[in-house]
């Protein structure tokens, strides 16, 4: 899967799907990641009219979300295209299997975070994808309050890597502690594109990203 250029779950949501004759399948639902020492994109879930109507003619009605393996996903760009048609799909098609081993997207932005001392630290926003990496954006807590400090709340997506998580499950582990998290984010937000951004005016202002314990 190559992606063309940085975007989280939330914008992915907002592209069509198209697949390898570049017909519109559909949008993306929801997707699930399994993690391993990195955030990987494991399936995702379409929805919309364009789906539901191939369910339809396909005779599909599943009693739960049908899921799509991401290894079809050929590019992510200002669409999602598939490297295969959208006939091919009701093969591919395996109804709810989800397995353990997996979380929704939709899951993992309600979690909190906690350090390597069980010390809440802020919570899941949302998962970015970028050319060479997945990570975790991250918000709430602290790491809300500091940027609200700055004045930069709304406009700084802060993205931590799959090298400092060390669990998911009821809740986001990181291996650093709060002291760790808060010193590596005073740093970055020293960063000089950083402080352009803060002398804009806000309506001109593009989110940033602002990537933490990155080598």
């Amino acid at each position: 899967m190559d992606v063309k250029k940085p975007m989280n779950c939330k914008q992915l949501r907002d592209c069509d799907v198209v697949d390898s004759s570049g017909a519109k399948v559909g949008r993306i639902n929801d997707l699930t990641f399994t993690f391993d020492g990195k955030l990987k994109l494991s399936q995702f879930i379409l929805g919309g009219s364009k789906w539901e109507e191939f369910l339809e003619s396909a005779r599909i009605k599943p009693d739960k979300d049908p899921v799509l393996d991401a290894s079809i996903i050929r590019l992510i760009g200002d669409k999602v295209h598939l490297n295969t048609n959208v006939n091919s799909l009701k093969t591919t098609l395996d109804e709810g299997a989800i397995r353990p081993d997996e979380i929704r997207w939709s899951e993992l932005t309600k979690l909190d975070i906690v350090d390597k001392d069980d010390i809440k630290v802020g919570r899941a926003v949302d998962v970015d994808f970028d050319t060479d990496s997945t990570s975790l954006i991250v918000g709430g807590g602290f790491i809300e309050e500091t940027l609200e400090s700055v004045g930069l709340k709304a406009d700084v997506d802060i993205l931590v890597p799959g090298s400092v998580i060390t669990e998911v499950g009821d809740k986001v582990r990181l291996s650093v502690s709060k002291e760790d998290l808060r010193l590596t984010m005073d740093k970055a937000l020293e960063n000089p594109e950083v402080k352009k951004a803060r002398e804009r005016p806000a309506e001109e202002r593009a989110a940033l990203r602002v990537r933490l314990f990155y080598s």
